[in-house]
């Protein structure tokens, strides 16, 4: 019986091997790589964040704004009117017609020269034969710029008063405000310039310094006084001095006449 004989092929393990070695220098050859190539640390706050660039150009933006609403022109003419038609009040009126830029800020001057001419109007409608003296209703204005923020605004106070010729008096008085923003050529609410020389607490800020006044002057006592800020009350600005008007009557009696209270913030 023939005895069969056969060899076992053996695996090659050479290929495993020179793989292994493969991967190894591979792998370390990547990590060697990756920390010469890293960059230095980098410290929390030495370098300028997104956040930071962007407050910066928003204060370059700001900056060219009030810069260029700085450089705004305007002019504000005389404007007169007389009226001599009735015997017992005549008028003497001068407003202001406000030119921005060179152009006229027609729909404003216009609505000024009916307001003021009608309220001339009604007084001579209200003058009869019953009347012992001669009045004179006069009309003039004070205008004052400011910078509030980056806007350049004008406030305009016009003041009326019927002054008694005969006993050379104003019998009564009243003052009302407009406040224009030149760069949009429209006018200013009261909450939007106290909210920037205020804060947003202006309303609070206003009350205080109106209780002050009439109790500082003794007009109204501290126990009475309970006016609430409407933000619809007439104002200027004067050398950045917020100022509220309360003409007379509205508050305290109107012998002390209009008051003139300058708000400054606390």
């Amino acid at each position: 019986m023939e005895t069969m004989h056969y060899n076992e092929k053996k695996k090659n393990s050479k290929g495993i091997i020179i793989a292994v070695i493969s991967f190894v220098l591979i792998g370390a050859g990547i990590i060697i790589f990756a920390l010469t190539s890293e960059s230095e640390p980098v410290v929390i706050g030495s370098q300028e964040s997104d956040i930071q660039r962007l407050v910066e150009l928003d204060k370059e933006d700001k900056e060219k704004t009030k810069s260029d609403n700085a450089n705004i022109n305007y002019e504000i003419k005389d404007e007169n009117y007389s009226d001599k038609s009735n015997s017992y009040i005549k008028s003497n009126i001068t407003l202001p017609k406000v030119f921005i830029e060179g152009d006229e800020l027609k729909e404003f001057n216009d609505n000024l020269e009916v307001e003021y001419n009608q309220l001339f109007n009604k007084l001579k409608e209200q003058m009869s034969g019953s009347v012992e003296s001669k009045y004179t209703y006069i009309v003039s204005y004070n205008f004052y710029e400011n910078m509030i923020g980056t806007n350049k605004i004008i406030s305009l106070a016009l003041y009326q008063r019927v002054r008694d010729d005969s006993a050379s008096k104003n019998t009564t008085e009243k003052v009302t405000t407009y406040n224009i923003d030149l760069s949009s050529k429209k006018e200013v609410e009261l909450s939007e310039v106290a909210q920037v020389l205020l804060d947003k607490d202006y309303k609070t800020t206003i009350k205080s310094a109106i209780e002050d006044y009439v109790v500082e002057n003794g007009m109204m006592k501290s126990s009475d006084f309970t006016y609430a800020v409407t933000g619809l009350e007439d104002y200027y600005i004067k050398e950045g001095v917020f100022h509220i008007i309360l003409n007379e009557g509205t508050l305290v009696d109107s012998k002390y006449g209009v008051l003139d209270i300058e708000v400054t913030k606390k």
